[in-house]
């Protein structure tokens, strides 16, 4: 029996798995998750006897036969569990983060604005990596890690090959499932090499945004105001308006800026960044 426990936050999880497939999977999608000697709060186990199981905290929450599946299942689970558990001392923003200057850079936006771009290239240009999808903000202002792997969908990113990817220190790894049709899906997984595990000062919001229509990047300043009233609609944990506009301004930092970028390279937009925010 395989077993690991490993910190998020406040909160500690459990992993347990007895089939190999698995346990190979679970490593490394937990691998940049820092060790905890917590007694866990979420302990996740995969059982194996006819099918495999996936239960957390002795409560069955799949069963099926191929382990992939399986991993998949553990995989939503785990992050719709763990932003639960995290309620209310951190809020989970829909965001990618680095490091810059031992201070934290949190680039938020919808599903394809470009946010877990910026933040591979900023990884590889040795920044320290947090998270490309759930940014946890502290009630004093400061951003927790959760380094879930880089994940693609496709073979090749546009902006990044694979040669680019492991000359800059990341490993790979991958894991296979069935999709809903029953067509086999490969999920890539990038490891990258600097990775933060204690809190940052939150000192950069960028809200950046892919368009293929311009010739070089735009970077705008924009009001705190402005900046407040976008920012609810990334909670991954939705309440109302008001609530959520009046906790973001009371524990986001007083000299955090706030800024948009418009690219449709991202390297460009990077050196943009560099020059005008990070120098």
């Amino acid at each position: 029996m395989w077993k690991r426990t490993f910190g998020v936050g406040h909160i500690a999880i459990g992993l347990e798995s007895e089939h190999p497939q698995c346990t190979k999977d679970l490593e490394a999608i937990t691998s940049l998750f820092a060790d905890s000697n917590k007694e866990p709060t979420l302990t996740f186990s995969i059982r194996h006897v006819d099918d495999i199981s996936l239960s957390l905290n002795g409560e069955e929450l799949w069963r099926g036969s191929d382990p992939g599946e399986i991993t998949a299942a553990f995989e939503v689970h785990l992050y719709v569990s763990i932003v639960y558990k995290l309620v209310p001392e951190l809020a989970s923003i829909h965001a990618a983060c680095v490091g810059v200057n031992n201070q934290a850079c949190v680039f938020a936006g919808v599903s394809d604005a470009g946010k877990s771009s910026i933040c591979t290239k900023a990884t590889l240009e040795g920044c320290d990596y947090l998270s490309d999808e759930f940014s946890l903000l502290t009630e004093t202002g400061e951003i927790e890690p959760f380094p879930r792997p880089l994940q693609w969908g496709k073979d090749e990113h546009p902006a990044f090959t694979h040669e680019m990817m492991k000359a800059a220190g990341m490993k790979q790894a991958s894991f296979t499932f069935p999709d809903k049709d029953g067509n086999i899906v490969t999920a890539l997984l990038w490891l990258p090499k600097h990775v933060q595990h204690e809190p940052l000062s939150l000192r950069w919001v960028i809200f950046p945004k892919y368009d293929a229509s311009i010739e070089v990047p735009e970077l705008t300043t924009i009001r705190r105001g402005e900046a407040l009233m976008e920012l609810p609609q990334h909670l991954h944990q939705q309440q109302r308006a008001d609530i959520m506009l009046q906790m973001l301004n009371q524990r986001i930092p007083k000299e955090t800026t706030f800024h948009r970028i418009r690219f449709n390279d991202v390297h460009e937009a990077w050196k943009l960044l560099k020059s005008s925010l990070f120098a």
